[in-house]
């Protein structure tokens, strides 16, 4: 299984767009971002590249101003 991190710089926005993905049927991850994707200090959610369309929803309401981008695991 293709695996997608979304990579945050705010530990508070990582966690509200986990629990926002959850309400919504997707079963997700938070882990620290992989150094080579950050230098800063970041946490990731990690979810099934499936549930990508649902994620760019979540994200489309502009509350997330920490977000930095998605990378594939």
């Amino acid at each position: 299984m293709r695996y997608v991190l979304a990579v945050f710089m705010s530990r508070r926005d990582a966690m509200a767009f986990g629990s926002r993905m959850i309400r919504l049927g997707v079963r997700v991850t938070a882990v620290n971002t992989p150094s080579s994707i950050s230098k800063g200090c970041s946490l990731s959610v990690k979810f099934p590249a499936s549930a990508i369309e649902i994620a760019r929803r979540v994200l489309s309401t502009g509350e997330f101003q920490s977000f930095r981008g998605f990378y594939e695991s």
